[in-house]
This record gives C-alpha cells, structure tokens and sequence, in this order.
C-alpha cells in the first residue's frame, strides 16, 4: 500500500465516520423530536383540553375530511341506535347539529361528552369564537378517520378549532351567521 492509498483510505473512513456521526445525529433528533411530540399530545390529549382535538362520531356518508364546520345547536335528545354503540367505548357522547362551511349542509354529529367546546348560544344560533363573541367557531376535521368498530356506517373522526386567521378569512366569505 503507497502513502496515497494510505490516504484515500483515512479520508475515505474519516468521511464514512462523519457520515455515520451524522446519520446517526439526525435520528436521534428526530427521535427526540417525536417523543416530545408524544409527550405533548399524552398532555393535551386528558379530555379537558378546551384546544381539541376531541373525538367524535359521524355517519359516513355525510363525512368531508379536512373540511370546516361550525356547530350550530345545542346538545339534541337524540340518539342513533346502531350497532352495538351503547356497548362501546364510545357511549358517552352528546348529538349535535352541524353547517359545513363548504356546501351549507346541516348534519349531525355525535361528540365525545369530554370534549370541552364552547356554549351553545341559542340567541346567535351557533356556538361563538372564544376571540368574537359575535362569529361562530369554526372547527376543522383530522384528514385520518376511521370506520367504527360497532357500525361501518359511522366513521370515527378527531376535529380541533381552527386558527383565528384562516376563521376570519372564512367567516369573510361564508356570512351565512350575519343573516
């Protein structure tokens, strides 16, 4: 072996160490990374985050992933009597009336009871924004759901409030509230 093999052969494992240090730096920053996102949701996740996500149930046919919607009475005295929905784990919810921002369709929706939305105001007919007492509060499903294990068609679905500056843009073109 010559003194440049001898070289190319440092540079080439000294390369192939910094390759591998550096491999190795970026996952266990993405581990890291991840954990604490865990960690996060584990906190937020305890039912009485009043920041969603909370989870809810929905009839299939009426689901729009992603799409936005506003809450517009109060908890119904009704309930669907599918499957084996009173047996589940999902047993304690309260049945809303929905609007899709979208299409102006009315559905209901079947939210878990820890879930700590705003109060109903029956005066505006919709449940208010937490910074505008005079606007609804829009809410933005999860793009993942699932089937409901008891009935396929109900779809287990995760929705959140959505943030003030995309609310406000949507409020300024979908005014149906200010009628």
């Amino acid at each position: 072996m010559t003194k440049s093999d001898k070289n190319l052969l440092h540079r080439i494992t000294d390369a192939e160490s910094r390759r591998s240090f550096l491999k190795k730096s970026a996952v266990t920053t993405v581990g890291a990374s991840v954990a604490a996102s865990g960690v996060a949701n584990a906190q937020n996740d305890g039912g009485g985050s009043n920041q969603g996500p909370w989870k809810a149930l929905m009839f299939q046919h009426s689901l729009y992933p992603e799409a936005r919607f506003t809450i517009i009475s109060d908890v119904l005295e009704w309930s669907p009597n599918y499957g084996g929905i009173d047996d589940s784990w999902f047993s304690g919810y309260n049945t809303r009336m929905i609007r899709w921002l979208n299409t102006g369709e009315h559905n209901q929706i079947f939210i878990a009871n820890d879930a700590q939305l705003g109060q109903y105001d029956s005066n505006l007919g919709f449940v208010p924004d937490d910074q505008d007492q005079n606007q609804p509060q829009v809410y933005e499903l999860s793009p993942e759901w699932s089937l409901f294990e008891d009935d396929p068609n109900l779809a287990t679905i995760n929705f959140s409030p959505t943030d003030e500056e995309a609310e406000n843009q949507i409020l300024e073109s979908d005014n149906w509230w200010q009628e």
